[in-house]
């Protein structure tokens, strides 16, 4: 397979009205490809999940960026509460 790293990003409503960014890393083919493949997993995490957590919703729609490693640099970095 030969792929790319797309970056993934969005601004979520969480369950208490709180905002914050949501942000996935993803090996695919192509930008569509790296969509589908989060769609499937969030997909596959509501199904499983008692509640119905607002981050892995369908919406709102991903923003994608294309890594291209050509030159040193971050690629993600995060803060946890």
């Amino acid at each position: 397979m030969n792929g790319s790293i797309y970056l993934l990003s969005r601004r979520v409503t969480g369950d208490r009205g709180e905002s914050f960014m949501q942000n996935v890393t993803v090996f695919a083919e192509s930008p569509e490809q790296a969509r589908a493949v989060v769609n499937q997993q969030f997909a596959r995490l509501r199904s499983v999940s008692s509640s119905k957590e607002h981050a892995y919703q369908p919406t709102p729609e991903f923003s994608v960026e294309k890594v291209a490693l050509n030159e040193p640099k971050m690629i993600t970095a995060g803060v946890t509460v």
